[in-house]
């Protein structure tokens, strides 16, 4: 067998686990019914990554040595994006319009 069958072979396992272990659970949510403090925990996911996707952009580690620095462009983003979750309080416009900001700041920057 030639290496480029092995590399195939393992992209296609790889991409079939990490397929797997996402929808497994929920196949396995969604036939039982959970307890409301379950529910309301799983509630604040969206808002725990939507911070997390904040922090990641705007707090950058230096090219040298130690520390963070943070991106302005980001930082300017940060705003109109924070106002579309407050008004929409919808993940997908909040987060396609983050990404719009972001493509028209580097646009015109």
């Amino acid at each position: 067998m030639t290496t480029d069958f092995y590399m195939v072979s393992l992209i296609l396992v790889c991409g079939l686990v990490t397929w797997l272990t996402r929808i497994i659970p929920f196949v396995l949510i969604s036939h039982i019914s959970l307890p409301e403090i379950v529910v309301k925990w799983l509630s604040f996911i969206p808002i725990t990554l939507f911070t997390a996707l904040i922090m990641d952009g705007v707090i950058q580690p230096r090219d040298y040595g130690f520390g963070f620095t943070l991106d302005v462009q980001y930082l300017i983003a940060l705003v109109p994006t924070i106002l579309l979750a407050i008004f929409t309080k919808s993940m997908t416009i909040t987060v396609l319009g983050g990404l719009g900001i972001v493509a028209l700041l580097r646009f015109f920057m």
